[in-house]
């Protein structure tokens, strides 16, 4: 969000020629790195989580894990699904041309959806942590419904979090650039009033599940290494989560809340430019999402190929050791011996 001077706001006639604004409208970043950046996204995120939403909607035991496992790939399937408006607006020279409320909805559906999914990611390495470390604190259906309950309540607290945004005016025309420009320029009311907001956004929807994740899978680093056995695939699995997670959303978040601490429009426009690219680098969590958590599992592999015939006996037998189901995801609603007709 760019930051209009004062002078370029009473004026309002003033030229944007040769300014820092045009620059940056006008900028190869803008009108073609990100939407080459933006379109590599939808390529490998597309088919990766629709095919592993229909595995863990058609093929797979309803539990706790896969439910927190389909609200994940729903949100990634969501987001992914957003990216051609977010394409076209930046191959068009950062041109809106679908009107303000279009702009509005696609503003709080991106970071809706981006920030649903941190929050999924969060319920998932929880979801883990009490398995291992707590196996009896739920259990059976009463996990299950927990686990629905709580998937639902994510997605209200994402929907009345980011419901806010609709309220402003997110388009602003710039008539010497021929351009209507969607999120990028603000007027100062909305940018002052959006100081508060975005940071404390930031907090609840990226800091504190940056401290939960860790926690999470520390501790169940911690449980599994107790067990005397040797996880080599489950400590590097989830030093790969960790990692993507982090070098995925840091960037981005970091840079917003800084770039709204910016005292001086200079410094805070400045920030802008690298904040556009870290959040074009933050929607490649989608694309990794699926390998990381669907198909690194054995059990989720075997189910994508298992005939149809096969999946309800797939559902009362799993192969493996208990500990590792309960990290690498959709074998942890029951385990037992390996069947052999599957394929």
């Amino acid at each position: 969000m760019i930051r209009i001077s004062a002078c370029e706001e009473a004026g309002r006639n003033a030229t944007f020629s040769g300014s820092w604004l045009e620059s940056h409208l006008r900028s190869p970043v803008t009108t073609l790195l990100l939407p080459v950046l933006y379109s590599t996204v939808p390529l490998v995120g597309l088919p990766a989580n629709a095919l592993a939403f229909w595995v863990l909607a058609a093929k797979t035991k309803k539990c706790a894990s896969t439910l927190f496992l389909l609200n994940l790939a729903g949100a990634d399937l969501l987001f992914v699904l957003l990216l051609p408006f977010k394409i076209s607006y930046h191959l068009l020279g950062n041109n809106w041309l679908l009107g303000d409320y279009a702009c509005r909805a696609l503003v709080t559906l991106f970071y809706g959806n981006m920030y649903g999914s941190i929050l999924f990611l969060t319920c998932i390495s929880l979801d883990r942590y009490v398995s291992l470390v707590h196996p009896f604190l739920w259990r059976g259906s009463q996990h299950f419904w927990q686990a629905a309950g709580v998937c639902v309540g994510v997605w209200l607290a994402v929907g009345l979090g980011l419901s806010p945004l609709l309220r402003y005016h997110h388009s602003q025309h710039v008539p010497e650039l021929n351009i209507t420009t969607c999120h990028d320029i603000l007027e100062p009311d909305t940018e002052h009033e959006l100081a508060y907001y975005f940071p404390a956004l930031v907090v609840l929807g990226f800091a504190a599940p940056f401290v939960l994740i860790p926690f999470s899978y520390i501790w169940v680093l911690g449980r599994l290494l107790l067990k005397g056995r040797h996880y080599g695939h489950v400590v590097r699995l989830l030093a790969l989560v960790l990692l993507v997670f982090t070098l995925c959303f840091t960037p981005s978040n970091v840079l917003l809340f800084f770039h709204y601490l910016q005292p001086q429009p200079e410094w805070h426009n400045r920030t802008y430019t690298w904040y556009v690219l870290a959040l074009a680098v933050s929607a490649f969590n989608n694309c990794l999402d699926p390998f990381i958590y669907f198909y690194v599992s054995r059990d989720f592999r075997a189910r994508l190929w298992a005939r149809p015939c096969c999946w309800r006996g797939y559902d009362k037998s799993s192969s493996g050791r208990a500990s590792e189901k309960l990290v690498l995801c959709t074998g942890v609603c029951s385990v037992g011996p390996a069947p052999s007709h599957v394929h």
